[in-house]
């Protein structure tokens, strides 16, 4: 059987990228850390899902032609 290691250090509210928060989801000793943890990945999505969305409506006003697709990792 795997032994299974704990994070116990907590995890404060600075910004983490994905890969942190995941991480800790996976690995933090106490739940509410994992509860953090979480709040922090679901904030991240919605901020990008807002640049997004951004994005697209400045591309609608301007009737740039192409999609929003195009510009991702710019």
């Amino acid at each position: 059987m795997a032994s299974e290691t704990y994070d116990y250090e907590p995890f404060n509210k600075t910004e983490h990228s994905m890969k942190q928060i995941a991480d800790a989801i996976r690995h933090k000793g106490y739940g509410k850390d994992v509860r953090e943890a979480i709040a922090q990945g679901f904030e991240y999505l919605d901020k990008r899902f807002d640049d997004i969305e951004e994005k697209m409506n400045e591309q609608q006003d301007t009737g740039v032609n192409g999609s929003i697709y195009d510009s991702f990792g710019k």
